[in-house]
């Protein structure tokens, strides 16, 4: 069972349905008629997804009161008159003063609901039962809807404690709290607070204070006397306890116990070696700890900015201090690195930590705004999170609900277009509405939730994919998003959190693009390309070959023509059976019903009412380019002049697919077609990241040149020498760039004479050190001089 849908009225900005009820075709449910009165007012419903749900809007636009809404209508407390909407016409001061009202239904009941829902309504349920309305109005005792035959029926709930039995549960990871920099180990060995466990800082400074006062404080009695007060006042200081203290143990504890599974006995033993005094014994229990965090977290799975990063515990005094040890090999205290790592590690903490209810009840996750203090990076990790509450990949965790509220474009899964929920609030009493078909477009109507456009028209990704045009996107990302919604292996669809699609308006355009994102810096995004197998698609590929002053901007091995596809796995409009442009990937019947959607949408009614008599047999591949080329052709024979704009029909073959529902085996062979580009398109994507994420070679040459410097600090032999510049030239490539470097190389060797008298040392050691700081920053240099 799971929340399908949120119902608020007179809550705060949500007032009512103010769209619905001025809609000339309305009908009002049950629960929208007040009583006595009768009087008609809608509430305002804010579908949820099974799995997760992104919430988004401008601000005050009622996102942080939908998660409220949520937790009042699952447990019924905390409704205030105060919270009542202030705008709405039923505001009063007086004793009549009322309150909002909340709702949910409920959706996928097994038969244990049904039967908790039959006794709390004492009433007998229909087996075809698998769905509920719950409603508080006014406060007052739980009513519930329930869908029996052609009629809603409403009962009262009599028994509450079965219908609390089976309503999920509402939780919330603390974006407020992080991991401490350190924890006692008294803390860690006895599972409470006590007065050696307060912040380290502090503790110590109470200790540096006793003994650099201790001649004048202890001296005599009536020192001591005098320096109560004072002595007083740095114990309280240093032992007095503070919730967000308390808090961050209290995660540290999950970790180490909970997470790490490192039973409290190993401390207990950690606390009697450091008391003892026997330091070997207790740093042997401190490694097989770090052993069981590292095996326990598994952090660089989810952690995409550093996958060499290690979370550690140190032994210090009578504290296990927190230490991060990233790909550098470099140790940091935790204070000394970033917030939004920190804060990703609580995150990452408390969804290792969480337990599910005994009671086997569904859960629901609720954040706002857990975007605070994380990077682009870092809210795309934690978007993995949020999906693996909602369908864990372990199987003994229990799958929950995700809300969430945003306003980052980057905490919104591209793959999902679905699970957006966008908030809008209207004029005067309008109130806050849910808008419709948020993500129907591809994102378009979000700019009501960041104050502009959201366009894909910027380099914001580790790998791009460069495309020919908007109508190239729109395909790609609805079909990729039709295939994660069909469960499709992930080798066949793209993930777009990680693939940003940039059409270039033109096929000419795309070299330029590519140069832009590529050709100007030493740190190169991986880029793919897509390109059409015609005319213009040809000649972008020999431009991106040839570049600018002959050299490539591209590898070829990253560019894909729709010609290169296998034509035995592809069933092609054309009759050909080859692949011009990506519409020929779209069966004949689609792109008839496209038309035919297109010109419903655009044209006048009786233009529109003739190339409603379109079909399949009209379309002729004679003297056409292709697909696009011959619907056009088709239904201009209907209206002269027809024109068919490639974005709208586009858009017209993805509404097509995702509403029609009578097309099973055509349909199919169009999942086919893309199944087949997005694996072509995937083996490009994965090849170009290994690429990028291997070893630079600027950092190889500062690797090889630091070592050789320690070895070699105050001179060294010309043979010695020559034997760093193999080194470095092992590891190039047969890139144009590496070509430039080896010319480089070969300079030095000439300049300081390596290939005369081996044995002999370097005249001018200072001179040759420069020299390799030069090889090191060579491709910045070059890049900047460009």
């Amino acid at each position: 069972m799971f929340i399908a849908t949120v119902y608020i009225r007179f809550f705060r900005s949500f007032n009512f349905d103010y769209l619905r009820k001025a809609h000339e075709g309305f009908v009002p449910d049950p629960w929208d008629v007040l009583e006595p009165d009768g009087l008609q007012y809608p509430f305002v419903k804010v579908p949820l997804e099974d799995g997760v749900t992104t919430v988004v809007g401008a601000n005050e636009s009622g996102k942080s009161q939908l998660l409220s809404a949520i937790k009042h209508a699952l447990t019924g407390q905390a409704i205030e008159r105060g919270d009542f909407c202030r705008y709405s016409q039923f505001f009063a001061v007086d004793r009549s003063m009322a309150f909002p009202d909340f709702g949910l239904e409920f959706k996928e009941l097994e038969v244990s609901d049904r039967e908790a829902l039959a006794k709390a309504c004492k009433a007998a349920l229909d087996d075809e039962v698998d769905s509920f309305s719950l409603f508080r109005i006014g406060a007052r005792a739980p009513i519930v809807y329930v869908r029996q035959g052609d009629e809603w029926v409403k009962y009262v709930i009599k028994e509450k404690k079965f219908l609390d039995g089976i309503l999920p549960q509402w939780f919330e990871i603390d974006a407020t709290v992080a991991l401490p920099e350190s924890v006692p180990v008294k803390y860690l060995a006895e599972g409470k607070r006590s007065l050696r466990t307060g912040p380290r800082k502090e503790r110590q400074s109470f200790l540096n204070t006793i003994f650099d006062n201790a001649p004048s404080w202890f001296g005599s009695q009536e020192q001591i006397t005098a320096a109560a007060p004072r002595l007083m006042t740095a114990f309280t200081a240093a032992s007095q306890p503070t919730e967000e203290h308390d808090k961050q143990l209290a995660l540290a504890d999950d970790l180490l116990l909970k997470v790490a599974k490192i039973d409290r006995t190993a401390f207990q033993e950690l606390l009697k070696a450091v008391d003892a005094s026997k330091d070997g014994f207790a740093n042997g229990i401190v490694e097989r700890m770090n052993r069981a965090l590292a095996e326990s977290l598994n952090f660089p799975k989810w952690w995409s900015q550093d996958h060499q990063f290690q979370l550690l515990l140190t032994l210090r005094d009578q504290d296990l201090v927190f230490t991060i040890r990233d790909r550098t090999g470099t140790e940091y205290s935790a204070d000394e690195r970033s917030g939004g790592l920190k804060y990703f590690l609580s995150y990452f903490v408390q969804y290792l930590a969480h337990d599910a209810p005994k009671s086997g009840a569904r859960e629901v996750l609720l954040m706002d705004e857990p975007d605070a203090y994380l990077s682009a990076s870092g809210q795309q990790d934690l978007l993995r999170i949020f999906e693996d509450f909602a369908d864990p990949q372990d199987p003994d965790r229990a799958a929950c609900q995700v809300v969430y509220v945003t306003h980052s474009p980057f905490l919104i899964d591209k793959n999902h277009g679905e699970r957006i929920r966008v908030l809008e609030k209207g004029e005067g009493d309008e109130g806050t509405r849910v808008v419709r078909n948020a993500a129907r477009n591809h994102y378009e109507p979000l700019r009501s939730a960041f104050g502009s456009f959201v366009g894909e028209t910027t380099f914001i990704s580790n790998c791009n994919l460069m495309l020919e045009g908007m109508s190239d996107q729109i395909l790609l990302a609805g079909m990729s998003a039709r295939l994660r919604r069909l469960r499709i292996a992930s080798l066949e669809s793209l993930d777009l959190n990680t693939l940003t699609l940039v059409p270039a308006g033109s096929a000419p355009h795309i070299p330029y693009l590519v140069y832009l994102a590529r050709g100007r810096d030493v740190d190169r995004p991986a880029v793919i390309v897509l390109l059409d197998s015609d005319d213009s698609g040809n000649q972008a590929r020999k431009a991106l070959k040839r570049g600018p002053n002959g050299k490539p901007l591209i590898d070829s091995k990253f560019v894909l023509q729709l010609g290169d596809l296998p034509t035995e796995d592809i069933v092609s409009t054309l009759p050909s059976g080859n692949v011009v442009a990506i519409e020929d990937l779209v069966p004949l019947d689609i792109g008839v019903a496209a038309v035919k959607r297109y010109a419903a949408d655009f044209l006048e009614p009786d233009e529109a009412a003739k190339i409603q008599t379109l079909k399949a047999k009209d379309v002729s591949f004679t003297d056409c380019a292709g697909t696009h080329d011959a619907l056009e052709a088709a239904a201009a024979s209907k209206i002269a002049g027809f024109h068919l704009d490639k974005v709208g029909f586009a858009r017209s073959v993805m509404d097509i697919v995702r509403n029609d529902e009578d097309r099973g085996e055509v349909t199919a062979t169009m999942d086919g077609n893309f199944r087949m580009l997005f694996r072509e398109l995937g083996r490009r994507q994965r090849q170009a990241m290994r690429e990028i994420t291997s070893e630079k070679t600027s950092a190889k040459i500062k690797r090889l040149k630091r070592s050789f410097i320690l070895d070699y600090a105050a001179g060294a032999t010309r043979q010695e020498a020559t034997l760093l510049l193999e080194e470095i030239e092992a590891g190039l490539d047969n890139s144009i760039d590496a070509e430039d470097l080896k010319s480089q190389i070969r300079t030095v060797r000439r300049t300081f004479e390596l290939d005369e008298e081996p044995t002999e040392p370097i005249k001018d050691f200072r001179a040759f050190r420069d020299a390799l700081e030069t090889l090191v920053y060579r491709e910045v240099n070059k890049a900047q001089e460009e």
